[in-house]
């Protein structure tokens, strides 16, 4: 006997052979139970998942001798036939060649006929996305009103080119990319049958590559045991479908870790020079990118990995030089890059490019917690929050302390120790440079000490036990006694008048003096230095 493909040989013949589709497999068998068939299905999913081969099924089970049944015998005339492709009254249209409006309207014309000899009239349009608009629109009165007996089926890989119009008057279902459990576990089957030794690393590199699609995996197979004979080795794999080893990705992160550039393109070279396909390397490097995460945020990463095909002890210690964040943005280039490569006639400059993207990868900083980190902590604080270069918020180093200076009529030297008192709060918690610019002084004698904010939230946040003890402990240490110090919110603060001095107010003799501090706007450039110190960054235009 001639040799037939796997994919024909192992092709599923009845709905329980059918696999990773059961949800389908489960409606259309209580359709026929239950004699609710429609009479127009669409059949949607990528490539070699079984779009075809239900159909096939279920114009076998509605035509069965037998039946209708919900699973066909595969025994009877009508189901041979079927499988054979020799029913007069099972079409199957290739949708791609016969796409014009000509074609589908000797279709029409035909459907009028009572079927031959089958119970059904059965039409399997394959790819039937690539009809034309004028042969859509042939469609639409038949699909409205069709003739009693007749059962359309329309398989597709591009759903969403089919007008709403033809889907409004089928049913659709979704076909499923099978798992990589799935076609392995097929593969076995195959490979036992044949009498082929393979082992599992081999088998799941087949089908990663077949990307969910059966079809694939079992082509692929039969590629790969034409290379190897009946012994299938890893590197015969790797060799035949042009995919990198383990031990390669591994190298790659490692130049990574170190930030090699010139280490990273090397190694890219020999790969090219090898032949290998670079978009099956941005896939397995984006799988390899995944796992690390899976062990980096996992307790039990074992339970996520299959610790057979990984080198669970070296992914563990490669996770410890990366940041959650930098994973993410890995993966994220390497998704991309694959998109971008598929499009692009220039693949091999796009991949590169890319990994030397990857090798300039740094963690984000979430402005949130900066912000808090900043509103609420001191500088020498929760570091990890800050930019990785320490940044001195203030430049002014603390004060040398000096006794508190008195006038000459005994009165507090205001001007002189109020900026004391700033400078020092400033230097031992950064965050009091915005809130002191917030502010005014409203009364500061040798007792007391009232300030006041416009702002309530301000207000509120130097208010707080903390920030409070601190102002407190600031004004003992630079007045050298108690003070009374008091915080309130004030409609002067708004209006600040310029001259200090002229609106200080003696009372009881001087001793006690009302005192509103300048308090100019800040110009753009004052801002913007501000942002700067902070943030740690630079003007670039």
């Amino acid at each position: 006997m001639d040799f037939q493909v796997s994919a024909r040989k192992w092709r599923p013949q009845k709905f329980s052979e059918l696999i990773g589709q059961e949800h389908i497999v489960r409606t259309l068998r209580n359709a026929i139970e239950l004699n609710k068939l429609s009479h127009a299905y669409i059949f949607s999913g990528t490539r070699g998942v079984g779009k075809t081969t239900t159909a096939r099924i279920l114009a076998k089970a509605i035509n069965c001798a037998k039946g209708p049944l919900s699973e066909p015998c595969d025994e009877c005339d009508f189901c041979q036939e079927i499988k054979l492709g020799n029913s007069i009254d099972v079409r199957e249209i290739d949708g791609a060649s016969n796409n014009s409006v000509d074609q589908v309207r000797e279709l029409t014309e035909n459907i009028k006929y009572a079927a031959s000899s089958s119970r059904y009239k059965v039409y399997i349009i394959d790819e039937v996305h690539m009809l034309s608009k004028s042969a859509f629109n042939a469609l639409l009165k038949t699909l409205e009103e069709p003739p009693s007996k007749v059962v359309f089926i329309f398989a597709t890989t591009e759903l969403s080119k089919i007008p709403e119009t033809i889907l409004s008057r089928c049913q659709c279902f979704e076909f499923k990319p099978l798992s990589h459990r799935q076609i392995i576990e097929q593969l076995e089957i195959i490979c036992d049958h044949e009498g082929i030794k393979a082992n599992g690393r081999s088998l799941e590199q087949i089908a990663k590559t077949g990307a969910g699609s059966m079809r694939d995996a079992q082509s692929l197979l039969d590629q790969v045991i034409a290379y190897c004979g009946n012994k299938i080795e890893n590197d015969s794999v790797d060799e035949v479908l042009g995919v990198v080893g383990r031990k390669t990705l591994e190298e790659l992160v490692d130049h990574l870790i170190k930030k090699d550039s010139v280490g990273l393109i090397e190694i890219v070279q020999l790969i090219i020079t090898d032949g290998k396909d670079l978009n099956f390397l941005c896939r397995d490097l984006a799988e390899y990118f995944r796992n690390l995460m899976m062990v980096k945020l996992s307790d039990k990463p074992e339970l996520l990995l299959d610790t057979q095909l990984c080198n669970l002890k070296l992914l563990k210690d490669q996770s410890k030089a990366f940041h959650v964040d930098e994973l993410q943005q890995i993966f994220s280039v390497l998704s991309r890059t694959e998109v971008e490569m598929k499009r692009s006639s220039l693949a091999q400059i796009i991949f590169e490019m890319s990994i030397l993207r990857l090798a300039d990868v740094r963690p984000f900083y979430h402005i949130d917690d900066m912000i808090e980190a900043i509103n609420t902590m001191e500088e020498a604080q929760q570091p990890e929050l800050l930019p990785s270069k320490p940044v001195n918020l203030i430049k002014d180093k603390p004060i040398k302390l000096e006794p508190v200076e008195l006038s000459p009529d005994k009165s507090l030297n205001i001007d002189s120790n109020w900026e004391k008192i700033k400078q020092e709060i400033c230097a031992r918690k950064t965050v009091f440079n915005h809130y002191l610019a917030q502010c005014t002084v409203l009364v500061f004698d040798e007792s007391n000490l009232d300030i006041g904010f416009v702002d309530a939230i301000t207000l509120d946040q130097v208010k707080n036990s903390e920030n409070l003890k601190l102002v407190k402990d600031v004004v003992k240490l630079i007045c050298n006694r108690e003070m009374n110090v008091t915080l309130v919110l004030s409609d002067k603060a708004k209006n600040p008048i310029a001259n200090s001095s002229s609106n200080s107010l003696s009372k009881k003799g001087g001793k006690k003096i009302n005192f509103l501090n300048q308090n100019q706007d800040k110009s753009e450039i004052e801002i913007i230095q501000n942002a700067l110190d902070v943030f740690g960054g630079e003007v670039i235009k």
